[in-house]
């Protein structure tokens, strides 16, 4: 067994497409369909199963895949450690959302570069299920994220607690009911459960407008538009100025995770990089 066809094995695996696992493989699509199947000539079995515009593994291909992730996850650990300290990781690749982007991750960044410079960063916004498929993908090195995702392929670390609360602007404040902003994912139901620590019957939702950002939703708390769910470090100096009054409530929040691929080694700069994430988590809350 070639290790360039196990390699490019677990591309086209990891993608469930040949287009894509060449393409991220820096080869054409013949020769790594090529490769493919010159493996599975000399292993005598259909790894997949190919049909129009369309890739899935067989019994034989998912056994091979856990198979070959643990090599290749040994392979990178046994380079790791040969290489430990000697230079700063060439590309950190990072799923995260705008919050935690915007607000968490800029010190940690800052921290980074300057003990380690040189390394690039790439930094993409990504929902629970594209962080999940990147991951297993290896499209990212490591991922943020608001909840738990159970899933067998992750391990995830949490990081910490950020306090929220409602707030509004005082002119709005005895409106009943409250003209809210939420998150575009906000399900139909206001009552229910939601990732910012929703309900609250005592100030039910009526949800008036619905904004991707957080950062739309602070400024439509402070123009008086409307109130929303904030994490209380992002209006802090609003809230001290009067700018804005905070709701009594529920204990609202949000939690951040740090995420990862099961398995797969990461170099030592990630732990710091992280341990750098936790430390902000910490000031903000």
């Amino acid at each position: 067994m070639d290790l360039y066809q196990l390699k490019y094995f677990l591309q086209v695996a990891r993608q469930l497409s040949f287009t894509r696992a060449a393409r991220a493989a820096h080869v054409s699509v013949p020769a790594i369909s090529r490769s493919v199947t010159l493996l599975e000539r000399s292993l005598g079995k259909k790894l997949f199963v190919r049909s129009k515009g369309r890739v899935t593994l067989t019994a034989e291909g998912e056994l091979l895949k856990g198979r070959a992730e643990r090599v290749f996850d040994d392979l990178e650990q046994a380079e790791l450690d040969l290489h430990k300290g000697s230079g700063p990781v060439e590309m950190m690749r990072i799923g995260s959302r705008e919050m935690i982007t915007n607000y968490l991750l800029p010190q940690p960044l800052r921290e980074y570069e300057a003990r380690h410079p040189g390394t690039r960063f790439g930094v993409y916004e990504l929902g629970p299920k594209e962080l999940l498929e990147a991951l297993k993908r290896d499209q990212a090195d490591f991922g943020f994220y608001y909840a738990p995702i159970n899933d067998p392929a992750l391990e995830f670390r949490h990081l910490g607690h950020l306090r929220s609360h409602v707030y509004v602007s005082p002119r709005l404040a005895a409106t009943r009911p409250l003209p809210f902003i939420a998150p575009r994912y906000f399900g139909s139901d206001p009552t229910a459960p939601s990732i910012d620590g929703y309900p609250d019957q005592e100030h039910p939702r009526r949800i008036l407008y619905e904004g991707e950002f957080l950062e739309t939703h602070r400024r439509f708390v402070v123009e008086g538009l409307a109130a929303a769910v904030l994490p209380d470090f992002v209006i802090r100096e609003e809230f001290k100025r009067r700018k804005v009054v905070r709701l009594p409530g529920p204990r609202l929040g949000r939690e951040i995770y740090f995420f990862k691929r099961a398995g797969r080694p990461l170099p030592a700069q990630v732990d710091e990089f992280v341990a750098a994430v936790r430390r902000a988590v910490q000031e903000a809350a």
